[in-house]
């Protein structure tokens, strides 16, 4: 991880679970961390155990002005960027079938958080990134649902999403090579049942195997110490025990 002192990174949805996992990991190897989403007031709680190495900004990832205002403040306070961790995601109690004009927002709003938001908040990130001249490093953190969907009564728009993360996560990967942007690694991670706030009903976790954010954030660290001429491009990380 010394390749990536006094670097900056971006997080999204870094107000709890695993981006606040996250963010904490980073500063504590020595990383300027930005930390975005709509509970600002959380990271800005967080930022207190550290000495100016983390900062927050208020962002909606579903609503692009909301991004694109977010991005200008991170260009004007810090130019430049290295690493953007697309974390924010959430899950809204509805099918797909489901009728109704409050059952279509929470759609369209699943759809706007976990994909079209990661692709503002990734053309961005890569904008600044590019100003570094230096090597920097996608990480998109999906769901094992981008690739395993057993037959179930969840609800049915959130695996869509993450099967559009995980093919755009490798697109990216593949024009940033055709662009000669092939210092930019682009990684994918598919993490199983994880035990966060994502979930209204908290005793789901309690009869199934579950990881903890920090085992997430644990893993970011990982793929962020590859060396430079590693992409690890997909990374798939279960408790021990997972059936699925």
């Amino acid at each position: 991880m010394d390749k990536w002192n006094n670097k900056t990174a971006v997080v999204t949805g870094a107000s709890s679970g695993i981006g606040a996992a996250i963010i904490k990991e980073l500063a504590n190897n020595g990383l300027t961390v930005i930390g975005l989403a709509r509970r600002v007031e959380n990271i800005e709680e967080i930022a207190k155990e550290f000495d100016e190495k983390i900062f927050a900004y208020k962002c909606d990832i579903g609503d692009l002005n909301s991004i694109k205002a977010a991005f200008k403040w991170i260009e004007e306070k810090f130019e430049k960027i290295n690493i953007i961790i697309n974390n924010a995601g959430m899950i809204a109690g509805v099918r797909i079938f489901d009728e109704g004009e409050e059952a279509e927002q929470k759609m369209i709003s699943t759809i706007d958080v976990n994909f079209t938001g990661l692709v503002h908040c990734t053309r961005e990130a890569v904008r600044l990134i590019k100003k570094s001249e230096d090597y920097g490093m996608i990480i998109n953190v999906s769901s094992i649902r981008d690739s395993n969907i057993p037959f179930t009564s969840w609800p049915t728009i959130y695996p869509p999403t993450k099967h559009a993360v995980k093919a755009f996560s490798e697109i990216a990967r593949q024009e940033l090579i055709v662009s000669e942007h092939d210092k930019i690694k682009v990684s994918n991670i598919s993490p199983g049942l994880v035990k966060t706030g994502i979930l209204s009903d908290q005793s789901f976790y309690d009869t199934r195997p579950h990881l903890a954010s920090d085992d997430v954030a644990q893993a970011v660290v990982y793929l962020l110490s590859t060396p430079y001429n590693v992409n690890v491009t997909q990374l798939t990380i279960k408790p021990v025990g997972e059936k699925e």
